[in-house]
């Protein structure tokens, strides 16, 4: 628990703790705009794009091999970005980071799957989603306050020692608990067809940030994207031992909870970025202010995650997923009625709603997708969720850009996301207000067809405090009702 909870806490954390740095990075190594963009985007779309292939992979050889060679490479390449001097250094070396967060993330919940029994799993489970999401919000508050105090490069160094100890700590007490296949074959054609289906989606939306929706670049990179997905779906239906089994998805569980949450983060994916350009451009926040204003989401996510994957051991993930869900609509329409210059008061309620629904929804969620798949397939499971995640929370940033786009113009956009100052400077706030409260209506109603996918997904079957202790049940009998219990729930 203590090392995937680390590794999970520490890729998150990357994923959005450059957001408020990138006007001092731009500055320091003369980077252009571009260069800055894949920056961050380049590291979601190499972690989204391997996590199916290393979920395989672990399957397959043993998730904790894997797991530590992803922590050799996080800190490798955490020191070489805090290292870097131009700007395509340092989109390399962030994509090496990319690679090695993809070892952690697609390993991470089949591992604390595989260690704890059913009637403990959820708790488990909401401690390592806490990390994740904690660990995602709290990266444009670390952020602010590194660069403020230390500068830029430190955001990378501070990895090296904490990635060290949890690598060292790993390699010499985290052994293998799940089962390994390593008589199947690897999925070549997958392994191919796959990545490079979502590399071409994940480049096109980039492009769309960009300024350039419609060109033909784009259009091609979007048409490549499609056609490379159906030949994966081709490809997987007819191997003998697919990387993404398919089969999976004729579990109703499986199906409609991954479903929700990747809808659900298609929703909420980019909150924390447009609250962060609300407080710089329209309000002039320094950055450690604008990152400690989203505190209140990040400590409430923290908080009622364990409680709510307890919670979901003893009532189930249906309705506690399907009110989080709730939560959020309730809060995304809230936020697309704020005027401009509304009170942080009511803004941090806003937030304390988004964490606790967030909360609520992820924990269950994922506690009953993966008790709805058979132990083996655990690891493959677990990456269909990670990369189910990925993909919403990288396509709402594009989303969310495009969006405000519309209500201003595009050297404005391309100036918040960078935050020059020349952008904050032109800014027009009754613009960029507009743009946001369009952001959040679609957000809102993204959400709404989350809450109908997170109900359709029918009830778990859910085990009993323990079959341990029953007085007179020998020990033998004892643990074969857990086994019994166990094949009657994958059943």
């Amino acid at each position: 628990m203590i090392n995937t909870t680390l590794a999970v806490f520490m890729a998150s954390l990357d994923n959005s703790v450059l957001t408020i740095s990138l006007p001092d990075i731009l500055r320091s190594i003369n980077a252009t705009v571009v260069e800055i963009m894949w920056v961050v985007m380049g590291y979601a779309l190499v972690n989204t794009a391997l996590l199916l292939p290393f979920a395989r992979l672990a399957d397959m050889k043993g998730r904790v091999k894997l797991f530590n060679l992803g922590f050799a490479l996080f800190i490798a390449a955490s020191a070489l970005c805090g290292l870097a001097q131009t700007g395509p250094q340092l989109v390399g070396f962030r994509l090496i980071q990319g690679v090695g967060a993809a070892f952690l993330l697609s390993n991470s919940v089949a591992l604390v799957t595989d260690a704890f029994p059913a009637q403990q799993r959820g708790a488990a489970l909401g401690i390592n989603m806490m990390a994740a999401t904690t660990g995602f919000v709290m990266g444009t508050i670390a952020g602010g306050v590194i660069t403020q105090y230390l500068g830029w490069r430190y955001i990378f160094f501070i990895n090296v020692p904490i990635g060290a100890f949890a690598a060292v700590w790993c390699f010499l007490k985290l052994h293998e608990t799940g089962a390994t296949d390593r008589a199947a074959r690897f999925d070549a054609g997958g392994m191919i067809t796959f990545p490079l289906a979502i590399t071409s989606i994940l480049a096109a939306l980039t492009f769309v940030t960009l300024g350039r929706w419609g060109q033909t670049s784009t259009n091609l990179l979007f048409a490549s994207g499609a056609a490379l997905l159906v030949v994966f779906s081709f490809v997987e239906r007819r191997v003998p031992e697919p990387m993404m089994d398919l089969q999976l998805f004729r579990i109703r569980m499986f199906w409609a909870g991954n479903l929700a949450l990747f809808i659900n983060a298609l929703a909420r994916g980019s909150t924390m970025f447009i609250l962060s350009w609300y407080f710089q451009a329209v309000l002039n926040d320094p950055p450690v202010t604008a990152g400690l204003k989203l505190l209140p989401m990040a400590s409430v996510m923290a908080l009622s995650a364990p409680l709510a994957g307890r919670m979901a051991d003893k009532f189930g993930s249906r309705w506690l997923a399907t009110v989080g869900l709730c939560g959020n609509t309730v809060a995304m329409v809230w936020m697309a009625t704020f005027p401009l210059d509304v009170h942080y008061a009511v803004l941090a309620v806003c937030l304390i709603l988004l964490g606790l629904s967030n909360a609520f929804f992820n924990a269950p969620n994922t506690s009953a997708v993966m008790a709805a798949v058979p132990a083996q397939r655990r690891g493959i499971a677990a990456g269909t969720r990670s990369l189910l995640l990925n993909s919403g929370q990288t396509m709402s940033i594009a989303l969310t850009m495009a969006i405000v786009s519309t209500a201003m113009s595009y050297q404005t956009l391309v100036g918040l996301f960078t935050g020059s100052a020349e952008a904050a400077h032109a800014l027009d706030a009754a613009a960029f207000m507009d743009g946001f409260h369009k952001v959040f209506f679609v957000s809102a109603l993204l959400s709404v067809i989350a809450i109908v996918c997170s109900a359709l997904r029918g009830e778990e079957v859910r085990a009993p405090l323990s079959f341990r202790g029953i007085r007179g049940l020998p020990a033998a009998a004892d643990a074969s009702l857990d086994a019994r219990h166990d094949r009657e729930v994958l059943a």
